[in-house]
């Protein structure tokens, strides 16, 4: 069951989505703020490590949805990267 990502979906795998929110799960189940991406004093965070000891959890899939919002966010503002594109 897929819910409603939030807008813009920059990215979407087979279990994972990378949305203007930040990660999200498809089933609705878990949602991960862009602000909370980044590793904690070089540690990866603590949601992360969760979700791998997870029955079902696609590790290549979740890891694939970090890579690509850790491209899309910056740290520690969790802004948006600039494209280049002029504004709208």
């Amino acid at each position: 069951m897929i819910h409603d990502l939030t807008e813009p979906v920059h990215w979407q795998g087979r279990q994972w989505a990378v949305t203007g929110f930040g990660i999200e799960s498809l089933d609705g189940m878990y949602h991960v703020q862009a602000s909370e991406i980044w590793d904690e004093n070089g540690r990866p965070p603590g949601w992360l490590e969760s979700l791998y000891r997870r029955y079902g959890t696609d590790r290549d899939d979740l890891r694939t949805a970090l890579k690509v919002a850790r491209s899309l966010w910056s740290p520690p503002s969790a802004t948006p990267i600039s494209t280049g594109r002029p504004s709208e």
